[in-house]
């Protein structure tokens, strides 16, 4: 049987997961709550207020995931779509830059060190598995991990 301190501590998981997807730095994550809720943290929202907050965040992940899907026609070898978004969300779970742009930049920095290709949207499906390699050995959760939690959250 869930608990509502359980059904609170999910919210808080599920909000604070979703803000790392999004790439959201501290600063832009309590400005938005400010903005939203007038609070400054996600402690001081009611149910009603986080069960919104995250349906809202959702539809935002949601919206992510059709980026790069302009790529999708392209040769066989080059790294899908489905790859290069699961980068840069790793990448945000590693990375400590501040910005969006300032996060790009250092990504495309670090697969040029890597691969050797400047920019990621450029790589083959071997350069995104080693760029997914390494940046999960820098701490990230493996596509694989976050799609096995995703389902389980799920249920």
């Amino acid at each position: 049987m869930t608990t509502p301190a359980d059904r609170r501590a999910e919210q808080f998981r599920q909000i604070h997961g979703l803000v790392r997807l999004l790439g959201l730095d501290d600063a832009a994550y309590r400005d938005m709550l400010a903005d939203r809720y007038g609070v400054r943290s996600s402690k001081d929202l009611s149910p009603q207020q986080r069960f919104a907050l995250v349906r809202s965040l959702r539809e935002q992940v949601h919206g992510n995931v059709q980026k790069f899907s302009e790529l999708s026609g392209r040769a066989r070898h080059k790294a899908s779509p489905a790859q290069l978004r699961a980068i840069e969300a790793m990448w945000a779970q590693v990375s400590r830059a501040e910005t969006s742009d300032a996060r790009r930049k250092a990504l495309n920095a670090f697969c040029k060190r890597l691969t050797g290709v400047e920019v990621i949207r450029w790589i083959c499906k071997d350069d995104a598995k080693i760029l997914i390699k390494a940046i999960h050995a820098m701490g990230a959760q493996s596509p694989e991990e976050f799609n096995r939690n995703k389902n389980t959250n799920q249920r």
